[in-house]
């Protein structure tokens, strides 16, 4: 899923996390975003990644937040910096087994701006995302100087900016001691082959009364959650019954296999008929 909001946009307060140069990144209430005593490249690439990752937070579906960005080009004048970058932001979590990008967006044109003070510390001002539709095209000419047009319309750079993600999604699995396939492609997914009207039911409408059945996957296979410190799989799985009828089985489960919930139901026609 990527984000269908663009323009403008304020971040909103929230402590951001990063490993990346030794900074330090806070919230916006204290009016620093980034400090750092590093050279100036690496401060403004930090408060880059700082910036955008208050933009993925707000994806709650998935286990961690992830970030990638190409700076085009950055300038300087007085005490406000503007960068000119291409980034993604979204989430990555467990399906089938393998880690990878559940939720976010694609390569953004984005222009973000900062104050820096007298201690080189980043205050975030503008955040800055092209119009959608007819709007596109015209928007990223307003945002972005001519000499730019070409690398952003022709950019090459997003199997750069997918790695980045990948190799902070593999690192949140190093500090968790999980071993996992990590990919941002999409996961092949098998529907389950059951009467149309029946599946839409049982994953649409049935879901008004259950609202875990929207945690478990739409596909045969697994999803991962992890709720207070418990990670938890979600499996959809197909079989037949003894008398010739689909049986969708939907099974939560703990990590160590211990069963906490399963529902069967069986396809009877455009019915689901729940019978355990």
């Amino acid at each position: 899923m990527s984000d269908k909001t663009k323009g403008e946009s304020a971040l909103k307060s929230k402590d951001v996390i990063t490993n990346s140069n030794k900074v330090s990144i806070t919230s916006l209430d204290s009016k620093v975003l980034v400090s750092s005593e590093s050279e100036n490249s690496k401060t403004i690439d930090a408060a880059v990644s700082g910036a955008i990752m208050e933009r993925a937070s707000k994806y709650k579906q998935g286990e961690v937040a992830t970030e990638g960005h190409i700076i085009l080009y950055s300038e300087e004048k007085g005490e406000v910096v503007k960068v000119y970058a291409i980034v993604s932001y979204g989430a990555f979590g467990f399906e089938n087994g393998i880690f990878t990008f559940v939720s976010g967006s694609g390569a953004i044109p984005t222009v973000i701006t900062f104050t820096k003070n007298e201690n080189k510390e980043y205050t975030l001002k503008e955040y800055k995302e092209p119009m959608d539709g007819s709007e596109y095209t015209k928007s990223i000419k307003n945002m972005f100087p001519k000499n730019l047009w070409y690398k952003v319309f022709n950019s090459s750079d997003f199997p750069e900016i997918r790695k980045q993600q990948e190799g902070q999604a593999g690192k949140y699995l190093e500090s968790i001691g999980r071993k996992a396939k990590v990919s941002s492609e999409n996961v092949e997914k098998t529907l389950p082959n059951i009467n149309v009207e029946a599946s839409n039911k049982l994953f649409s409408e049935y879901t008004k009364f259950d609202s875990e059945l929207n945690r478990f996957p739409y596909w045969l296979g697994t999803l991962e959650e992890v709720q207070n410190s418990v990670r938890y799989i979600y499996e959809t799985s197909k079989s037949k019954t003894d008398d010739g009828y689909d049986l969708m089985i939907f099974t939560k489960k703990k990590e160590d296999g211990t069963v906490v919930k399963k529902h069967k139901y069986k396809i009877v026609g455009t019915e689901p008929k729940l019978i355990e």
